[in-house]
């Protein structure tokens, strides 16, 4: 029987800013900011990520929020790159054969992450807050 990978590709959430138009005159001060300059613009949020199967999520950039922002079971494949996942419950919940890879970014809830079962979950780079449950042979890596 011939296995199919489904690919799921989500679009990255990028913050973007626009240039504000010239002021009245040309200036030739230099210095820090004079606390005019406009905040940067919010991050927009994405879904939380459900992923099963043999499903493949790659996402940068990106504020994931929800009761489980990352939801990932069977042999799904999770690599996030600077993003802000962020659990009410759990931020990762990983469990079967999933593998879960963030580079950069954030995770925080109140159960940080939850592997169990041969799941794999590794940080590099990541500020975390919240408990971590590891059972089963599941690992939890962080770097």
């Amino acid at each position: 029987m011939k296995r199919v990978l489904f690919a799921l590709m989500l679009s990255a959430c990028v913050a973007t800013t626009a240039t504000p138009p010239p002021g009245p005159g040309p200036s030739t001060a230099e210095g820090p900011p004079t606390g005019d300059d406009p905040p940067p613009a919010p991050r927009e949020r994405d879904e939380p990520i459900d992923c099963s199967g043999d499903d493949l999520v790659v996402l940068s950039d990106c504020v994931i929020e929800g009761e489980v922002a990352v939801d990932a079971h069977g042999n799904c494949q999770v690599t996030l790159t600077n993003c802000e996942l962020r659990g009410s419950k759990v931020a990762i919940d990983a469990h079967g054969n999933a593998q879960v890879v963030v580079n950069g970014g954030s995770v925080s809830g109140a159960k940080a992450i939850d592997a169990h079962g041969n799941a794999q979950v590794v940080l590099e780079g990541v500020a975390l807050t919240g408990v971590i449950d590891q059972h089963g042979n599941a690992q939890v890596i962080t770097r």
